[in-house]
Protein backbone atom coordinates (compact mmCIF):
# COMPACT_ATOMS: atom_id res chain seq x y z
CA UNK A 1 0.00 0.00 0.00
CA UNK A 2 1.25 3.46 -0.90
CA UNK A 3 2.40 5.65 1.96
CA UNK A 4 2.51 9.42 1.67
CA UNK A 5 5.69 11.21 2.75
CA UNK A 6 3.95 12.39 5.95
CA UNK A 7 3.76 8.76 7.05
CA UNK A 8 7.41 8.72 8.11
CA UNK A 9 7.10 12.01 9.98
CA UNK A 10 4.07 10.95 12.00
CA UNK A 11 5.38 7.44 12.62
CA UNK A 12 8.69 8.80 13.90
CA UNK A 13 6.98 11.36 16.15
CA UNK A 14 4.80 8.72 17.73
CA UNK A 15 7.84 6.53 18.43
CA UNK A 16 9.57 9.42 20.21
CA UNK A 17 8.88 10.40 23.82
CA UNK A 18 5.77 12.58 24.25
CA UNK A 19 6.66 16.16 23.43
CA UNK A 20 4.16 17.84 21.10
CA UNK A 21 0.59 17.44 19.97
CA UNK A 22 0.74 16.35 16.33
CA UNK A 23 -1.63 18.23 14.02
CA UNK A 24 -2.43 16.81 10.58
CA UNK A 25 -3.97 19.65 8.63
CA UNK A 26 -5.18 19.58 5.06
CA UNK A 27 -8.22 19.61 2.78
CA UNK A 28 -10.84 16.90 2.94
CA UNK A 29 -10.09 13.65 1.11
CA UNK A 30 -6.29 13.97 1.00
CA UNK A 31 -5.61 10.90 3.14
CA UNK A 32 -5.35 12.11 6.75
CA UNK A 33 -7.49 9.31 8.15
CA UNK A 34 -5.84 6.74 5.90
CA UNK A 35 -2.46 7.93 7.17
CA UNK A 36 -3.35 7.40 10.82
CA UNK A 37 -4.78 3.96 10.03
CA UNK A 38 -1.50 3.01 8.37
CA UNK A 39 0.63 4.41 11.20
CA UNK A 40 -1.45 2.91 14.01
CA UNK A 41 -1.52 -0.45 12.26
CA UNK A 42 2.22 -0.59 11.89
CA UNK A 43 3.11 0.75 15.33
CA UNK A 44 0.70 -1.62 17.01
CA UNK A 45 0.47 0.87 19.87
CA UNK A 46 -2.77 1.15 21.82
CA UNK A 47 -4.96 3.99 20.61
CA UNK A 48 -8.34 5.62 20.85
CA UNK A 49 -9.93 7.17 17.75
CA UNK A 50 -12.78 9.66 17.84
CA UNK A 51 -14.31 11.75 15.07
CA UNK A 52 -16.18 14.99 15.63
CA UNK A 53 -17.69 14.35 12.20
CA UNK A 54 -19.94 11.76 13.82
CA UNK A 55 -21.13 14.08 16.60
CA UNK A 56 -24.07 16.40 16.15
CA UNK A 57 -22.92 19.00 18.65
CA UNK A 58 -19.41 18.15 19.76
CA UNK A 59 -18.11 20.52 22.41
CA UNK A 60 -15.41 20.78 25.08
CA UNK A 61 -17.14 18.11 27.18
CA UNK A 62 -16.94 15.71 24.23
CA UNK A 63 -13.18 16.31 23.97
CA UNK A 64 -12.78 15.74 27.72
CA UNK A 65 -14.74 12.48 27.38
CA UNK A 66 -12.49 11.27 24.56
CA UNK A 67 -9.38 12.09 26.56
CA UNK A 68 -10.77 10.31 29.63
CA UNK A 69 -11.66 7.27 27.51
CA UNK A 70 -8.04 7.15 26.31
CA UNK A 71 -6.80 7.39 29.92
CA UNK A 72 -9.13 4.59 31.02
CA UNK A 73 -8.10 2.34 28.09
CA UNK A 74 -4.46 2.99 28.94
CA UNK A 75 -4.94 2.12 32.60
CA UNK A 76 -7.19 -0.90 31.99
CA UNK A 77 -4.77 -2.33 29.45
CA UNK A 78 -1.74 -1.71 31.65
CA UNK A 79 -0.13 0.31 28.85
CA UNK A 80 2.74 2.75 29.28
CA UNK A 81 1.34 5.01 26.57
CA UNK A 82 -1.77 5.65 24.51
CA UNK A 83 -2.31 7.49 21.26
CA UNK A 84 -5.42 9.65 21.01
CA UNK A 85 -6.59 10.51 17.49
CA UNK A 86 -9.30 13.16 17.15
CA UNK A 87 -10.56 13.66 13.61
CA UNK A 88 -12.28 16.82 12.32
CA UNK A 89 -11.25 18.72 15.46
CA UNK A 90 -12.26 22.06 13.94
CA UNK A 91 -15.93 21.02 14.18
CA UNK A 92 -15.74 21.17 17.98
CA UNK A 93 -16.59 24.53 19.49
CA UNK A 94 -13.75 26.03 21.56
CA UNK A 95 -11.64 22.94 20.84
CA UNK A 96 -8.21 24.47 21.41
CA UNK A 97 -8.88 25.56 24.99
CA UNK A 98 -10.05 22.08 25.99
CA UNK A 99 -7.18 20.35 24.19
CA UNK A 100 -4.75 22.63 26.05
CA UNK A 101 -6.45 21.83 29.37
CA UNK A 102 -6.27 18.06 28.81
CA UNK A 103 -2.72 18.12 27.41
CA UNK A 104 -1.46 20.21 30.33
CA UNK A 105 -3.24 17.93 32.83
CA UNK A 106 -1.48 14.89 31.36
CA UNK A 107 1.84 16.74 31.35
CA UNK A 108 1.42 17.67 35.03
CA UNK A 109 0.38 14.14 36.02
CA UNK A 110 2.94 12.35 33.79
CA UNK A 111 0.26 10.59 31.75
CA UNK A 112 1.76 9.45 28.47
CA UNK A 113 -1.04 10.20 26.02
CA UNK A 114 0.21 11.26 22.61
CA UNK A 115 -2.42 13.36 20.88
CA UNK A 116 -2.90 13.57 17.12
CA UNK A 117 -5.46 16.08 15.87
CA UNK A 118 -6.80 15.95 12.32
CA UNK A 119 -8.44 18.96 10.74
CA UNK A 120 -9.60 20.09 7.36
CA UNK A 121 -10.51 23.76 7.86
CA UNK A 122 -7.18 25.52 7.74
CA UNK A 123 -8.26 28.88 9.11
CA UNK A 124 -10.13 27.35 12.05
CA UNK A 125 -7.18 25.10 12.85
CA UNK A 126 -4.65 27.94 12.65
CA UNK A 127 -6.77 30.19 14.84
CA UNK A 128 -7.09 27.54 17.55
CA UNK A 129 -3.42 26.65 17.47
CA UNK A 130 -2.17 30.20 17.80
CA UNK A 131 -4.71 31.13 20.48
CA UNK A 132 -4.20 28.40 23.05
CA UNK A 133 -1.65 25.85 21.94
CA UNK A 134 1.44 27.90 21.16
CA UNK A 135 4.54 25.83 21.90
CA UNK A 136 2.55 22.62 22.36
CA UNK A 137 2.07 21.37 18.81
CA UNK A 138 3.82 20.35 15.63
CA UNK A 139 2.02 20.85 12.32
CA UNK A 140 2.21 18.14 9.67
CA UNK A 141 0.66 19.60 6.50
CA UNK A 142 -1.29 17.23 4.27
CA UNK A 143 -1.64 18.94 0.88
CA UNK A 144 -3.47 17.67 -2.16
CA UNK A 145 -1.75 14.85 -3.99
CA UNK A 146 1.10 15.96 -6.22
CA UNK A 147 1.49 14.67 -9.77
CA UNK A 148 4.61 12.80 -8.66
CA UNK A 149 2.72 11.03 -5.85
CA UNK A 150 -0.08 10.10 -8.23
CA UNK A 151 2.42 8.63 -10.68
CA UNK A 152 4.08 6.64 -7.89
CA UNK A 153 0.74 5.09 -6.99
CA UNK A 154 -0.09 4.24 -10.60
CA UNK A 155 3.33 2.97 -11.60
Amino acid sequence: MYKREQYETLSNRLKEPRRFIQVLNGPRQVGKTTLIKQVSGELRAPFHFASADEEREADAIWIAQQWETARLKMKAGGHDEMILFIDEIQKVSDWSREVKKQWDKDSWEDVNIKAVLLGSASLLIQEGLTESLAGRFEMIPMPHWSLRACLEVVL
